[in-house]
């Protein structure tokens, strides 16, 4: 089943074929397996793998077909692997015996404001670098792959990458050195 486009799998998947969902558990489990080690989410993996997965086959009959499936699954597997990193966050400060002083609550203040401001300057880019940007550091595509998705050349997805990383970094220069670095890990 290689060689059956997405959209012919997804379309077998929203009427319950096992065949279906076994070729796109395969087609994408290292895809995700990638896109995690990338977002630099990439503990418990499998776990979430398998949960991406769960959660495609119990919304299966929702699924649109003529929608872009790889976007839907890494959509999934980002969002579960936050939930895992969160609930993971909240039960060590839990089983902790371990005080957090001001200054570690001023740091955790400090990221959560810095994604914040992240997430809306991401948000604030021109349409085709905010494209790129996402492509190429959030669905770990590589510049062949976007130049051929948008019908655009390899040195302009580099030169919207660098407009895109260059405007994040100005908006985001009040933060200093804790930003810079912040941005470097998302973005590196």
């Amino acid at each position: 089943m290689a060689h059956i486009p997405d959209s012919v799998l997804v379309k077998r998947l929203s009427e319950s074929d096992e065949k279906a969902f076994t070729a796109l558990y395969y087609r994408y489990t290292d895809k995700i397996r990638n896109f995690l080690a990338k977002l630099r989410l990439d503990f418990h993996t499998d776990d979430i793998i398998q949960e991406t997965f769960i959660t495609v086959w119990r919304k299966r009959k929702e699924i649109d077909a003529s929608l872009n499936f790889s976007a839907y699954l890494f959509t999934i597997s980002r969002n579960l692997a936050l939930k895992s990193l969160k609930q993971e966050l909240y039960t060590s400060i839990s089983e902790s015996d371990i005080s957090f002083d001001t200054e570690d609550e001023e740091s955790f203040r400090i990221r959560e404001t810095f994604y914040r401001a992240l997430e809306a300057s991401i948000e604030k880019l021109p349409e085709r670098p905010r494209q790129v940007l996402i492509l190429k550091r959030i669905k770990g595509r590589s510049t062949e792959e976007i130049a051929l998705e948008l019908g655009i050349s390899k040195s302009t997805v580099e030169n919207h990458m660098n407009r895109a990383l260059a405007v994040l970094k100005e908006e985001l220069s009040g933060f200093s050195a804790v930003g810079v670095l912040l941005l470097e890990i998302c973005f590196s």
